[in-house]
């Protein structure tokens, strides 16, 4: 009985020296040994799953690795928040050294999952946007987890250019986003739901994210398609949104239907914690869009996707139109082909974000 593994159950036997026929000894053999495998598999996929709802898998945290022996980060501190797509940590920042620039003493590490199953249902916020649709069509699945990264520093950087309060986005490499944190000394500023406002405060939020919504639609040509209270943050005395890489364009199909849905948002929760004369998701999205709908309720929604994706489509090599900051996506592109063209090897590229260089890490995604 001493052959069997410490694990495998064999009573009080093992005190005597009993003896057993050779049958019997090698069909308890086989079961402690198939007993033994089972009890491992199902420890490495509870550690897999672990893993998996943390965001750091073993390439990831490589990549975290890199980032500090490398100097872009002194240290990584612990886990802010998790989400449905991302796990965001503390972090210190340190020196890019190729890029001659120094982060901030406090950063964000946005990283987002890897797994498929988080991003099943992201189909639709990515495949309609014009900026994505050619490399998007030819994507592994599991790539479209560094394209959802991109698309959310690339939202970012169209609403800090038009004064969105929001998460100033610094670095991008794959799936890690690093980001400017909203808290202090290692707290992160509180999630609208949690923080306690009083009645004045509260209506000034309220306006604050009526003027959000609006700025987006109509200077940032955005619609964040997920606004919630879990994804808005009261600091410095003052509403910012975060969370915008499901983001779309008036353009896209759904349009309509994503703003109602965040607007209805915006008047439950408002409502909810007390706020006089809050707009109705109806009245408030008139206002934002300036498109008149008929109907309420289930006969909303078929009249929201008529009007969905009727807004011209900027098209996405003409500088002259929707705002010609933002068009530098044809430079980034040309950029990439030549990256390509003369087999550059960009695997361990930091990209700056900034006005004069918006490379792409499109080559990994």
């Amino acid at each position: 009985m001493t052959n069997f593994p410490p694990s495998f159950a064999t009573g009080d036997d093992y005190e005597y020296d009993s003896i057993i026929p050779n049958k019997v000894f090698n069909q308890l053999r086989v079961h402690s040994e198939s007993t033994e495998k089972r009890a491992k598999r199902n420890k490495d996929k509870k550690e897999d799953d672990a893993t998996a709802s943390m965001a750091v898998d073993q390439k990831t945290r490589l990549l975290m690795y890199k980032m500090v022996n490398g100097g872009v980060l002194n240290t990584i501190n612990g886990i802010v928040s998790t989400g449905k797509e991302s796990v965001v940590f503390h972090a210190t920042g340190g020196e890019v050294e190729e890029l001659k620039i120094t982060l901030p003493e406090e950063c964000a590490l946005k990283v987002f999952k890897t797994t498929l199953n988080e991003f099943r249902n992201r189909d639709p916020y990515i495949r309609d946007d014009y900026r994505f649709q050619e490399r998007y069509s030819h994507l592994n699945p599991r790539k479209i987890v560094k394209l959802w990264a991109e698309k959310e520093m690339l939202n970012l950087k169209r609403m800090i250019e038009h004064g969105v309060p929001c998460p100033e986005a610094l670095l991008l490499r794959k799936h890690i986003l690093v980001l400017r944190f909203l808290g202090k000394e290692q707290k992160a500023a509180p999630k609208l739901k949690d923080v306690e406002l009083s009645s004045q405060q509260r209506k000034r939020a309220y306006e604050e994210t009526v003027q959000i919504v609006k700025k987006m639609y109509n200077d940032c040509k955005l619609i964040h398609a997920d606004l919630s209270e879990y994804n808005l943050l009261w600091h410095e005395e003052k509403v910012w949104v975060i969370d915008v890489s499901q983001s779309v364009e008036p353009g896209h199909p759904r349009a309509m239907e994503f703003l109602y849905r965040d607007c209805k948002n915006v008047e439950n929760f408002f409502t909810k914690i007390g706020v006089e004369n809050v707009l109705t998701a109806k009245e408030l999205l008139e206002s934002v869009s300036g498109v008149k709908v008929e109907g309420d309720g289930e006969e909303l929604l078929p009249e929201l996707q008529r009007h969905g994706g009727k807004k011209e489509k900027p098209h996405k090599f003409n500088p002259e139109v929707e705002g010609a900051s933002f068009d530098h996506l044809f430079d980034m592109a040309t950029r990439e082909r030549s990256q390509a063209a003369t087999a550059v090897d960009a695997e361990d590229d930091w990209e700056l974000i900034d006005d004069d260089d918006s490379d792409s890490d499109a080559e990994e995604v």
